[in-house]
């Protein structure tokens, strides 16, 4: 008798713990991946990325410091987040280049950084490829005029003149 309630303890433990495992496999599966940001990485993918030009007149020090200027732009914005603050609410967030790039100025200029407009877009650029290397952000798609054509044409069986 007593091997009997051991038998039926052990089945009822580990269909307990199939049943635990299995609701935290199914949570864990609606979330998103989790990319994390290194920082000496990514300076020295951005550093490497950076066109000649730049890295003749840049040191990694402006360059961390660009960077961590948008980043602060960023989160300003709602679109990075820290620890597990993040937001699943919502669709894409859009940014126009120019004006994060006029952001990152303007925010410099208050803490006596004063880097060239030029320089600030190439490491935005370059930290936005860091971003996709890492799968933070989704590639950049331009949509071919091909496609685009398609969208102006109506679906079959739609009548234009109605």
């Amino acid at each position: 008798m007593l091997v009997v309630f051991a038998v039926i303890g052990v089945v009822l433990v580990a269909v307990i713990g199939l049943v635990a495992l299995g609701a935290v496999t199914r949570r864990l599966a609606a979330e998103p991946g989790r990319s994390v940001f290194e920082g000496d990485e990514a300076l020295a993918f951005v550093a490497e990325a950076l066109p000649r030009w730049d890295t003749a007149e840049l040191s990694y020090d402006e360059v961390a410091r660009t960077m961590r200027l948008h980043l602060d732009v960023l989160h300003a914005r709602g679109v990075a987040r820290s620890g597990g603050d993040l937001d699943l609410e919502g669709g894409p967030v859009v940014l126009d280049p120019d004006t994060v790039v006029a952001e990152i100025v303007e925010r410099a200029g208050r803490v006596a950084f004063f880097p060239d407009p030029t320089h600030v877009a190439d490491i935005v650029a370059a930290q936005l490829a860091y971003f996709e290397a890492i799968g933070v952000v989704d590639p950049v798609l331009e949509p071919a005029l091909a496609e685009l054509a398609e969208l102006d044409r109506p679906a079959d069986g739609d009548d234009p003149g109605r």
